[in-house]
């Protein structure tokens, strides 16, 4: 499946020490399949490092992520699970990493959701209601690599090269 990468510049490498703390999954390297959403992302990112952005491409085999290669987490949706994890891994009291996975892949926490969070984050709506505000929101999709061990199945077409 091909996945991308919204930033200000070209990818030549994955460095997760550039990752930010505190995400939705957690510290790591972030693609979606959905290149609108990189580009947005480019272009939201690329304003503020005063460039026009980019979106690096690359193929990612899913389907050779089996648990005895590595430690996968899927959220299918927005539920009271994927909620949990959330607020764990954007919790800054939590440790880093927060959890033990190699890849994360599910719903993000955008714009449109953030407000509804911060809202359950400070007690002024519950959980079902949280999730329930969620019901017709549109699709996203984050893959989220954890740790080097992730790497191996990712690389970008154009450099044919491996991570």
């Amino acid at each position: 499946m091909e996945v991308y990468h919204g930033n200000y510049a070209k990818i030549d490498r994955i460095d997760f020490s550039k990752g930010q703390l505190n995400r939705d999954f957690g510290q790591g390297f972030y693609v979606t399949k959905f290149k609108k959403h990189a580009e947005n992302w480019a272009e939201i990112i690329g304003g503020k490092y005063g460039t026009q952005g980019f979106v690096t491409e690359f193929s990612y085999y899913d389907t050779a992520f089996t648990e005895r290669l590595c430690k996968v987490k899927h959220f299918e949706k927005y539920d009271g699970e994927w909620l949990d994890f959330i607020v764990l891994n954007r919790d800054p009291f939590s440790p880093n990493p927060a959890h033990d996975y190699d890849i994360v892949e599910g719903p993000v926490a955008d714009d449109k959701v953030q407000y509804r969070l911060t809202k359950f984050l400070q007690g002024k709506i519950g959980k079902s209601t949280f999730l329930k505000e969620l019901t017709y929101h549109e699709t996203t999709h984050q893959i989220c690599f954890c740790t080097m061990r992730a790497l191996p199945q990712c690389r970008i077409p154009s450099a044919g090269r491996f991570f």
